[in-house]
């Protein structure tokens, strides 16, 4: 009996930040073993028409959300430059026609922030963020967070986590433009660093003035764990800087975290 308590005691001092740390660490449970069989050539056969076909769903569900949103746009490929900040001189935050009573839009984007945010429990978190864009359509993508845990047995605990990506704008209209990338997550905490691939996929809105809102979806590797992330906002433009609300969910090999935030946004 002293055996379990203990045991117990151990797992209810222990954080999701730690198990967020051990689960990047905890190996690849796959059986490498070798096998004899034989074969049996029409469950073979059927096999392959049901690949093809789930090949072909797969493929269309991959493929819709690039393919829906250019076309919803009527997005064909032309540069889309910038705005001072949104609003500032028409709608949204992209121009792609630019009258003679306008001023010059910009090729380069620089839009950094900073936030803070909780669970409402024993999670805190502050972030920064910065995106990088051109009117060649790429940019670049990257934030870093710092957790903090207050532990049930007393005591703190932190972990740092981050991404850096290297996006395209593949639908863009005036209001609206749509991005994904490739790159990398990276994770520190008292222990060790790990890393690896992310994949990402966004959307920045600019329905009317002052609104503001973006959507996010990132799916990769940290480690030897699987990391998705979700991300929403929604805010409101002062000229240069601009005020808003996010919420952002990390799965984690099963072990979540959620914050709650509000955060400061400049336009440069």
């Amino acid at each position: 009996m002293l055996g379990a308590f203990a045991a117990g005691a151990v797992a209810s001092a222990q954080g999701k930040l730690d198990r967020v740390g051990e689960a990047t660490r905890d190996g690849d449970a796959s059986d490498d073993d070798e096998h004899e069989h034989d074969w049996d050539w029409s469950a073979d056969i059927e096999g392959d028409v049901f690949d093809d076909a789930l090949g072909a769903v797969i493929g269309w569900v991959l493929f819709t959300p690039f393919y829906l949103p250019r076309m919803s746009l009527e997005d064909g490929g032309a540069p889309g430059r910038f705005r001072e900040y949104p609003y500032h001189d028409g709608p949204g935050y992209w121009r792609f026609r630019d009258p003679a009573t306008l001023e010059p839009p910009r090729a380069w984007s620089l839009r950094p922030r900073v936030e803070v945010g909780s669970d409402f429990d024993d999670l805190e978190r502050v972030g920064l963020g910065l995106q990088v864009e051109h009117a060649s359509r790429f940019g670049l993508d990257t934030s870093w967070s710092r957790w903090r845990e207050e532990l049930v047995g007393g005591g703190t605990d932190r972990l740092d986590l981050g991404d850096v990506n290297l996006v395209y704008r593949f639908a863009q209209g005036e209001r609206v433009a749509f991005r994904a990338g490739l790159g990398f997550n990276w994770l520190d905490d008292e222990i060790d660093s790990e890393f690896g691939l992310n994949a990402t996929y966004g959307v920045e809105l600019f329905p009317a003035r002052p609104l503001t809102g973006a959507l996010e979806f990132d799916l990769g590797r940290l480690g030897d764990a699987t990391q998705a992330h979700f991300r929403a906002e929604l805010g409101f433009v002062l000229e240069r800087f601009g005020l808003f609300a996010s919420f952002d969910h990390f799965d984690i090999d099963g072990v979540e975290l959620r914050s709650y935030g509000l955060g400061l946004r400049g336009w440069m």
